[in-house]
């Protein structure tokens, strides 16, 4: 058996293994189809039903294969998807540091030519320079990063619109996705917020339960110091930063900036809280957080700001998703199976994370970064070097994955028949 073989039968093993255990008490046809979708996954890197039927190399037409699938991906019982959505939860949930870190991020799938999709959108594309206003869905997502390699394995991921039916409000989602991390966590953790979270309700929702929050502040945001109502933007651009520090965004891109911190009331709640001031990355808009941690020495400021500088391994996440296995490209029309199909493909990126851990420790994840072929040896985020690898390992695979798949074979029926 040659390397190329080896390689494949591992690889092969690693995602029928961790198939069988996100499948555990569903049924057979059930657990053939999420064996199905995260095996094509993997393969085919796409999230479209015509190429993951084409990576399964069954002996059948592949009409008969992508109908299948998407039958399956609509069918799908909200039962049998809370199951899937457990099993998951159990098999990460002992990847996360004591003090975790959990981001949470409000992204979108842009749909600009699309038309008979379910409750179409319009959302602002953020991948454009002007922001334009297009054809979309929104996507409320919340990931924790891992212990070691801090990798965001994501433990909520809901698409929706506002024109559904059952639409209430942006914020529901997002207190969803907080209970959802206190769920899987059941203690005390970090929790990032972008300006998009800059909301009275968010942050009594949070501080409440006694979670750490730090939340980057609108230009706008009043706050009450030293007694007096006062605009947060106002208060940074008269302050100068005594604190220096370093930011690495990678092995090349490195940032001097510098940090200043005063104590404020929020006037909805009259609590007090830390404003924090960060220098050196906007000329005219110092960046603002609010965090309800204390800060008592120089040690302390610099946690914070690096806690919030986590939050763009939320944005490389969703940048492999869209680039990797095409997110925005599904071509599913109900909101039902787009949300089926982003909740497979979440957690075949759980488990790239999971891999991701074990990276110094494990032949088989050095083989898949080495046939990778990437142009840097060390990245911070390595999910475009796994997804990357893990296809170019499959693609020397000559068979589906029917051999691990117990297919009852019943033998044809004999009728008795009477000659008259």
């Amino acid at each position: 058996m040659n390397n190329c073989t080896m390689n494949t039968y591992e690889m092969k093993r690693k995602i029928v293994n961790f198939s069988k255990n996100i499948s555990e008490g569903l049924n057979k046809s059930t657990s053939k189809f999420v064996m199905d979708m995260e095996y094509g996954l993997a393969k085919s890197k796409s999230v479209l039903l015509s190429n993951i039927a084409r990576s399964l190399d069954e002996k059948i037409d592949l009409d008969n294969t992508i109908e299948r699938l998407s039958d399956n991906l609509v069918l799908l019982e909200e039962k049998e998807k809370e199951i899937i959505k457990e099993n998951y939860l159990e098999e990460i949930r002992n990847k996360f540091a004591e003090e975790a870190i959990a981001i949470f991020d409000d992204s979108d799938i842009a749909k600009p030519y699309g038309k008979k999709f379910e409750d179409l959108d319009r959302v602002i594309d953020a991948s454009s320079l002007n922001k334009e206003v297009i054809n979309g869905y929104h996507v409320c997502e919340a990931v924790i990063l891992t212990k070691k390699e801090k990798q965001p394995i994501s433990v909520y991921s809901e698409i929706y619109s506002c024109k559904s039916d059952h639409f209430i409000s942006k914020n529901k989602y997002t207190m969803e996705s907080i209970d959802t991390v206190r769920e899987v966590l059941k203690r005390k953790c970090n929790m990032v917020f972008d300006r998009g979270y800059d909301d009275n309700k968010i942050i009594n929702y949070v501080d409440k339960n006694g979670d750490y929050f730090v939340i980057r502040m609108e230009d706008k945001r009043n706050f009450i110091c030293k007694g007096k109502k006062k605009n947060c933007h106002e208060m940074a651009i008269r302050r100068k930063g005594k604190i220096k520090m370093i930011l690495w965004f990678d092995d090349k891109d490195e940032h001097e900036i510098s940090v200043s911190h005063t104590k404020v009331i929020l006037p909805c709640n009259k609590k007090e809280y830390e404003l924090v001031f960060v220098y050196g990355l906007d000329l005219e808009h110092p960046m603002i957080l609010l965090t309800n941690r204390k800060i008592h020495s120089k040690e302390d400021v610099i946690k914070v700001v690096r806690l919030y500088f986590y939050r763009w391994r939320v944005e490389e996440y969703f940048r492999s998703k869209k680039q990797e296995y095409e997110f925005e490209n599904m071509r599913v029309r109900t909101l039902k199976a787009m949300n089926n199909l982003n909740l497979l493909l979440t957690i075949h990126m759980g488990h790239l994370a999971m891999l991701a851990e074990e990276i110094d420790n494990k032949l088989l994840i050095i083989k898949i970064i080495e046939a990778s072929k990437s142009l840097r040896n060390k990245v911070y985020v390595w999910f475009n070097q796994l997804a990357r690898g893990i296809y170019e390992i499959l693609k020397m695979a000559h068979s589906g994955i029917k051999e691990y798949q117990k297919i009852e074979c019943r033998k044809e029926y004999k009728q008795l028949q009477l000659k008259l």
